[in-house]
């Protein structure tokens, strides 16, 4: 840890930003403690540092434990889950699929709006 934040501290460096995309992704089944509580507890280590010229940017579904961990530190926390440009971005997605897939295009009309109503509905913002 000591040595992550020397290089953290570097003199005449811009401020660094630690980026973790799709924390939610790292697993969370085997060993102990699994890969993303070692992850999480690394994460709390660096934020609990409180270098004033680091910067973290943590992406990731609201998962219990990442959220136990990440909340009671987070300055600023832009939830995204269920906002209405993602939904869109889904039904975008699952309607070019539709309209594209040489398969899907055969089915009949009816078909294919159960299968885009349904599958909007329960993406849950994934």
């Amino acid at each position: 840890m000591e040595c992550l934040k020397s290089m953290l501290q570097l003199p005449g460096q811009g401020p660094p930003y630690l980026v973790i995309d799709a924390l939610d992704e790292c697993p969370n089944s085997s060993g102990y403690p699994t890969q993303r509580e070692q992850v999480l507890a690394v994460m709390q280590k660096l934020i609990n540092l409180q270098l004033p010229q680091v910067h973290f940017c943590i992406a990731s579904r609201p998962e219990i434990d990442i959220r136990d961990v990440l909340e009671p530190l987070a300055v600023y926390n832009v939830p995204l889950h269920e906002q209405a440009g993602q939904n869109q971005d889904i039904v975008d997605y699952i309607n070019h699929f539709v309209s594209s897939d040489p398969k899907v295009r055969r089915w009949r009309e009816e078909d294919k709006q159960l299968v885009i109503e349904t599958l909007t509905k329960k993406a849950g913002g994934m």
